[in-house]
């Protein structure tokens, strides 16, 4: 009779069954901050990079205009001198 009861109580795999849980939560939670961390420390470096981006747009744009400007100013000297 008393080994068909069930032993009752913690068991050396019932620990064994809660720590490996345990474990991998925490393992995931530290995987998942990582993980959190490179993506913001992506997003700086991604803006930083469209910041300069836009900034040399400007730049660009500016030298465009100049370049024009001297083109033009070149067209109407020769226009003059011939």
């Amino acid at each position: 009779m008393n080994s068909d009861k069930k032993e009752r109580g913690i068991t050396i795999m019932m620990i064994i069954s809660i720590i490996s849980v345990m474990f991998a939560i925490i393992s995931m939670a530290l995987i998942q901050t990582y993980i959190n961390k490179q993506i913001y420390y992506k997003s700086l470096e991604l803006s930083r990079i469209q910041k300069e981006y836009d900034i040399l747009k400007v730049e660009e744009r500016a030298l465009t205009h100049t370049i024009n400007q001297l083109r033009y100013k070149n067209l109407v000297l020769d226009m003059i001198r011939h």
